[in-house]
């Protein structure tokens, strides 16, 4: 049975968004799983399915809607935001939407900020931008 995941382990007081992590472990190397640097770990953000692939460094004590909101910030200063009218976005993770989590999130009454970055991501993973024309593609 593989260990437990260091992020799975349970909360101890202290923690959050108002406490960022300053530790420094050594993972799998630089911007690959488990590396942090004073608690910040790199998470990869990817244009659609073949667009191009940039990063960022999110600290692990984030919340994740903060997170999201930051990464689709960040996008609507791109090319790749959707410009044309009836055109939609999604950012998925693991093909799992984390606009529709933080949806289900928000209706199981789960505050905002008791969901961590950490909660489920371990660095150098990759979450990716969508954008959809106004029939449901890809683009």
């Amino acid at each position: 049975m593989p260990p437990e995941r260091i992020h799975r382990a349970q909360r101890v007081r202290g923690v959050g968004p108002l406490n960022m992590s300053q530790r420094k472990v050594k993972g799998a190397g630089w911007h690959r799983r488990g590396w942090r640097d004073n608690g910040r770990m790199w998470i990869n953000i990817k244009d659609g399915s073949y667009g191009p692939v940039h990063g960022m460094d999110v600290n692990e004590n984030d919340t994740l809607a903060r997170f999201v909101r930051y990464v689709v910030y960040r996008q609507t200063m791109s090319d790749y935001y959707p410009q044309k009218e009836g055109w939609t976005w999604d950012l998925q993770f693991r093909r799992k939407s984390l606009i529709a989590m933080l949806d289900e999130f928000e209706e199981e009454g789960i505050p905002e900020d008791e969901v961590l970055v950490r909660d489920y991501f371990d660095g150098g993973e990759t979450v990716i931008f969508k954008v959809f024309d106004e029939y449901g593609r890809q683009r």
